[in-house]
């Protein structure tokens, strides 16, 4: 048997393969695979083996090309830095130039909004000095400029000229402890005198108490000391306090914030006015529409001047006399404006007391409208000009003009003889009596005695 299968070992492992590929036809057709399952089997041996492979070919390759690629990495990094750098200055020049176009431009605008005559100039440089604090600028008397004129931008006042060289000038800053300025505020027009701190602010003398100034609020120069004209920004307000007599104001000049490069000298003062403050952003809150049941009840009387309140007195009396300011007839009497009225010009009575009747002395007798006298002209506010005097000796004039001759046997009147006034109707004062003037007497002649002789015996 084993020499009967040695001898067709070709041929039985043939017919192995050939039963085990249909058993394995078979069983897949059955199980319904897609792959064949001898691919399946060859893949699953090959696939490790092949990534083996393929990570060793990988790592080999990348390596190598790396190191090639990386050769030259340090010469690249330098040049970039060298072209990043160059970029950097090349952008901060762009940033300057741009910055002193803007500045330029800022300038230029400034002098044609001001009125006075002003020169450019750019700062050169600084003076050194402990607490002093000056510029140098590059203009000097070649260019106009002389001793005391202003330094300014349009930001505010950066100092004054306080020596001058014929190609530069020495500029004292408003921040030095020797600048002195005549400076007022925006809102209330509060006059001081600002002085330089010696560091970066500056405070404002001489501002009394009581004077309202507040944190925020621009100060200007009021022309006042004759080197800045007025309406120049000078700084904002960034402390207040109240001290024995002044107060203690600390400003932040505006003209000095930043380094200023470019400043203008102002040859030619002219004075302008302080612009407005702006309106203030505060939020207003409305107040809810509560309506009330009470009933209305009349405001009180405001308090006016002296002169109101003499009036409104006058008015109150004339009111209580039933006058109409105005319509008097001719030869109608004005009011008694010495009448006490009670709450008026006299204290109010009080309440149950009964009113006393009009007196003798605040009536007067009725005329007939045909012997009235003509009315006397009022002036404003109701008040009759007092009539011109008359001397005595005149006889008074009738309303037609003609005089009438005083009858001396016609009894005088008496109280009882004036007739009463309607009921009603408040009593008039009686008319002013005529001023008689005084009569100087002239003294009698005194005799001259004649002068003694020398025989007469002396006095004793």
């Amino acid at each position: 048997m084993e020499s009967l299968l040695y001898r067709y070992r070709n041929i039985t492992v043939l017919l192995g393969v050939i039963f085990a590929q249909l058993a394995l036809l078979a069983w897949q057709v059955r199980s319904d695979a897609d792959v064949p399952l001898v691919r399946v089997w060859a893949v699953t041996a090959v696939t490790p083996a092949a990534s083996i492979i393929e990570s060793l070919r990988n790592t080999t390759t990348g390596f190598f090309t790396n190191y090639f690629e990386l050769r030259n990495a340090r010469e690249q990094s330098r040049k970039l830095r060298v072209e990043v750098d160059k970029l950097r200055l090349e952008n901060q020049f762009l940033k300057n130039d741009l910055a002193a176009a803007q500045r330029v431009e800022s300038l230029a605008g400034f002098q044609t909004r001001t009125l006075s005559k002003m020169v450019g100039a750019r700062v050169i440089g600084a003076t050194p000095g402990v607490g002093s604090k000056s510029v140098l600028i590059d203009r000097g008397s070649a260019s106009g400029v002389h001793r005391g004129m202003a330094v300014v931008t349009p930001d505010g006042i950066v100092g004054k000229v306080l020596a001058v060289f014929p190609l530069a000038s020495q500029v004292l800053t408003v921040t030095d402890p020797g600048f002195a300025a005549g400076v007022e505020s925006q809102n209330n027009h509060v006059h001081g005198v600002l002085k330089g701190l010696g560091g970066s602010t500056a405070r404002v003398d001489f501002v009394p108490m009581g004077q309202k100034i507040q944190v925020g609020e621009m100060f200007f120069t009021s022309g006042e000391d004759r080197i800045f004209p007025k309406g120049l920004p000078v700084g904002r307000v960034i402390s207040v306090r109240d001290e024995s007599n002044f107060q203690e104001i600390v400003v932040q000049p505006t003209g000095t914030e930043t380094a200023a490069e470019e400043v203008m000298v102002i040859l030619d003062p002219v004075h302008q006015t302080i612009p407005e403050a702006p309106p203030s952003d505060a939020p207003v809150f409305l107040a809810p529409d509560v309506t009330s049941d009470a009933p209305e009840t009349a405001a009180p009387p405001s308090n006016g001047t002296m002169a109101d309140k003499l009036l409104d007195q006058y008015k109150k009396i004339g009111d209580a006399q039933k006058h109409v300011f105005g319509e008097g007839l001719p030869g109608s009497l004005p009011p008694n404006f010495n009448l006490k009225v009670p709450g008026v010009n006299a204290p109010a009575a009080p309440p149950g007391t009964p009113t006393a009747p009009a007196t003798a002395a605040n009536q007067t007798a009725a005329k007939p409208a045909a012997t009235q006298a003509p009315a006397k002209p009022t002036i404003a506010g109701g008040l009759v000009p007092p009539a011109p005097v008359k001397p005595a000796s005149a006889p008074p004039a009738s309303p037609a003009g003609a005089a009438i001759a005083p009858n001396p046997a016609a009894p005088l009147a008496t109280p009882s003889a004036i007739a009463p006034l309607p009921a009603g109707r408040p009593a008039a004062p009686p008319p002013a009596p005529p001023i008689a003037r005084p009569v100087l007497a002239t003294p009698p002649p005194v005799p001259l005695s004649p002068p003694p002789s020398a025989s007469a015996p002396p006095r004793p």
